[in-house]
């Protein structure tokens, strides 16, 4: 019985960890697509250069059902983003302390 119920608790400690790594996994993945999203806004160029990255890619695609196009897409565009990961907050964060906005 006893054995049991070591069995039972590490079976519930090792479920909590992999339950707290998937949270934290998905919490920096969205909050890369995010801090994407803000760094594209500041940096007119990256974003001309990723549209058109983006576009050209839709382009080769379009063969494919709408439902895979959709989904290389948003692969596609969270693969720009973790590329990223390294330099896009402290690009927003240096742009943000320099542009003063009147509004």
């Amino acid at each position: 019985m006893e054995r049991m119920l070591w069995v039972l608790v590490t079976l519930l400690v090792v479920v909590a960890f992999w339950q707290f790594s998937a949270s934290r996994s998905a919490y920096r993945k969205l909050n890369t697509l995010n801090e994407y999203v803000q760094f594209l806004l500041f940096q007119p160029q990256v974003y001309e250069d990723h549209r058109q990255k983006l576009l050209t890619f839709a382009s080769q695609n379009s063969s494919r059902s709408v439902t895979d196009q959709a989904m290389a897409s948003y692969q596609a565009i969270e693969n720009m983003a973790l590329q990223l990961e390294g330099k896009i907050l402290l690009a927003n964060v240096k742009m943000r302390g320099s542009h003063d906005d009147s509004r």
